[in-house]
């Protein structure tokens, strides 16, 4: 009967250490599968870097300071043109080319002619409205509201204030600037005075 009991109280023993073991392996290949289940390294997909998502925009924004930088710049300069009657001595040539520059040297000999210059400063506010560096050249749109109320055409010889009364003071202005070779400049110019801003 001892025997009996001590083989009986044995093979309990033995089956219930087996049930664990066959536990413990169960469970550790569940974890196994459980951390191996995403996606294989074949079917992964590379995650597009921060460096590389921001660039784009970076080159976007670099090139808005750059439009804005060359308007900014042929507006200074034209300011110096009409005070002294001439753009000789000024830098306009280094922003404005093609219409805008034409545009400007015409208004200048029509000045001229008339012995009027301009005195004070205008006020602009200016914005990059549309931009395009997959064209080339590259192309912007600047829209500027023009303020000339403290920027007025007078006769050189007299002084003497030479605006008519109804003339707008504040305006629209729409500037087109393009790359010329790796430098934005102003090339073309449109006041519209029937659209006040």
């Amino acid at each position: 009967m001892r025997l009996a009991s001590c083989r009986n109280s044995y093979r309990g023993n033995l089956l219930k250490n087996s049930a664990t073991a066959l536990f413990a392996t169960g469970f550790a290949a569940l974890t196994v599968v459980s951390c191996s289940s995403g996606p294989s390294g074949s079917d992964a997909k590379p995650t597009p870097s921060k460096s590389s998502a921001s660039k784009p925009a970076s080159d976007d924004a670099a090139a808005r300071k750059d439009v804005l930088a060359a308007y900014s710049g042929m507006r200074t300069e034209q300011v110096k043109a009409y005070a002294k009657g001439k753009a000789s001595g000024t830098k306009l040539e280094k922003y404005a080319a093609d219409k805008a520059l034409a545009t400007v040297e015409g208004n200048l000999f029509r000045y001229r002619q008339g012995g009027i210059v301009f005195k004070g400063k205008p006020k602009s506010s200016a914005k990059v409205t549309a931009l395009s560096l997959s064209d080339k050249p590259k192309t912007a749109t600047v829209t500027e509201c023009l303020d000339t109320t403290h920027w007025k055409p007078v006769v050189k010889s007299s002084g003497k204030e030479a605006a008519s009364g109804n003339q707008p003071r504040r305006y629209t202005v729409t500037g087109t600037v393009r790359t010329i070779g790796k430098t934005w400049m102003v090339v073309g110019l449109t006041a519209d005075k029937d659209h006040p801003c």
